[in-house]
């Protein structure tokens, strides 16, 4: 067999990560690993990567190694590591030992996204955390792998509509809520056109990126309870103030926010 090929990108706007991925997945690539200036992409292919990515208009760079057939899934699965939040909620991989935790949610994402390393999806749980989850209704925008889904069902909603507009994304948290034996999750794929069939919720959870949140959120206030409440991340610190005029123009009060290393996560209620 031949050798696997790692290619290590970086990417100037890392909130785009999900989309190079989405693309070099569906082009053969077979693991990916989150790093601090983009991610690590494992191929046994020879594949043009410029060919792949050249409908993206955002700028990128790779150096490229040759790793042993034998050595690749190894690599790759070290580099993939559990993480503990607040000694409450592990999330782990199947290759990753099982451990006693009072929330335990297994990711299996071919890539680290989605399992809480990125600081949008950390900052979502550390909200989510501190939030009355009990008998609630939710709808995930962008659920990903559906690890905020899941941990929505352990923390006590009884009804949660999971909704992500990338097929990749799709198929994959519907393997992630078989693994995790998820009761109330139900799947959807597309984006925020599913809103009009989905009953109003008590709570939204949305970690996509800014363009996509200002350009959905009167549909996701629409879609709210009389004081439901809205969470969002997947975009900088900076950017507050654009989210903070949607929510005045759309009848939403500030609650709080998160930040972590510049990114940043919002919690409003619908007044």
């Amino acid at each position: 067999m031949s050798d696997y090929k790692e290619y290590n990108f970086k990417i100037n706007q890392s909130e785009q990560r999900d989309i190079f991925i989405a693309l070099l997945s569906q082009a053969g690539f077979e693991g990916f690993v989150e790093t601090a200036e983009g991610f690590l992409a494992y191929t046994g292919q020879t594949l043009q990567i410029e060919t792949i990515l050249k409908r993206l208009n955002i700028p990128y760079s790779y150096t490229l190694r040759t790793v042993k057939n034998e050595n690749w899934n190894k690599i790759w699965e070290q580099q993939i590591k559990a993480l503990v939040i607040d000694e409450q909620i592990y999330i782990r991989t199947s290759f990753h030992p099982e451990k006693n935790y009072p929330y335990v949610v297994t990711i299996d994402p071919k890539m680290s996204f989605g399992t809480g390393h990125h600081e949008t999806t950390y900052l979502m749980i550390k909200q989510m955390m501190t939030m009355d989850f009990d008998k609630k209704t939710v709808i995930d925008m962008g659920a990903g792998t559906g690890v905020l889904s899941i941990l929505a069902e352990y923390f006590g909603a009884t009804e949660i509509y999971a909704i992500d507009i990338d097929e990749w994304a799709y198929n994959n948290m519907l393997e992630n809520f078989e693994t995790n034996q998820n009761k109330y999750i139900k799947s959807y794929f597309g984006g925020a056109e599913k809103l009009k069939d989905l009953p109003a919720v008590d709570i939204i959870l949305a970690n996509i990126n800014l363009n996509i949140l200002v350009d959905d959120f009167s549909a996701y206030v629409r879609s709210l309870k009389a004081s439901g409440q809205l969470l969002m991340s997947g975009f900088y610190n900076d950017d507050m103030p654009v989210l903070e005029n949607m929510a005045k123009q759309n009848g939403m009060m500030f609650v709080n926010k998160l930040v972590k290393n510049n990114w940043a996560s919002v919690l409003f209620v619908k007044k």
